[in-house]
């Protein structure tokens, strides 16, 4: 249950990061959005992948 409440936070800041750039910001900081972006999906990339190997090794 962890593991899906990390990703879906994940979506949401990435989703909200973009959001207030282009709303508020006028899309000035793209290229810092872009990289913070990047961060969060690598992150989850590694979540998502250890809930895989945890549910994989309780079996």
């Amino acid at each position: 249950m962890k593991h899906s409440l990390y990703l879906f936070i994940s979506i949401c800041l990435m989703q909200l990061f973009i959001l207030v750039n282009v709303t508020f910001l006028n899309g000035e900081y793209d290229g810092l959005m872009m990289w913070l972006c990047s961060g969060i999906f690598i992150y989850a990339c590694a979540v998502f992948g250890l809930s895989r190997r945890d549910k994989n090794a309780s079996n």
